[in-house]
């Protein structure tokens, strides 16, 4: 339908709702996610090797592949690290003005 002051406007529909689940599919359990569940059997597997063998084998990957440990230590790092690189940036004004103060020889006043 069009209005002679406006665009024509699609009528609003209902929601559509989904039919209800049987009382039998609600009762078989929901299957494992598969990629969390070889992921947690990864690193559990990784885990039982580092109790057997451990430090040794990094120390010795530190010094014969440095480039190799490197991507270890970056692997297990988070993706976001928020690192203050500027100490100071942390410090309130009033605090940063009193560690100044504490610091200045006594004649610059």
């Amino acid at each position: 339908m069009t209005d002679e002051t406006g665009p024509s406007r699609a009528k609003a529909r209902s929601a559509k709702r989904k039919p209800a689940a049987s009382p039998a599919a609600a009762k078989t359990p929901r299957p494992k996610r598969t990629k969390k569940s070889l992921g947690d059997d990864f690193l559990t597997a990784v885990r039982a090797d580092f109790r057997i063998h451990g430090a040794g084998v990094l120390a010795e990957v530190r010094t014969e592949k440095p480039d190799q440990y490197l991507k270890i230590v970056l692997s297990v790092l988070p993706k976001d690290i928020d690192v203050a690189i500027n100490q100071l940036d942390t410090l309130s004004d009033i605090l940063f003005e009193v560690i100044v103060r504490k610091f200045r020889p006594a004649g610059e006043e």
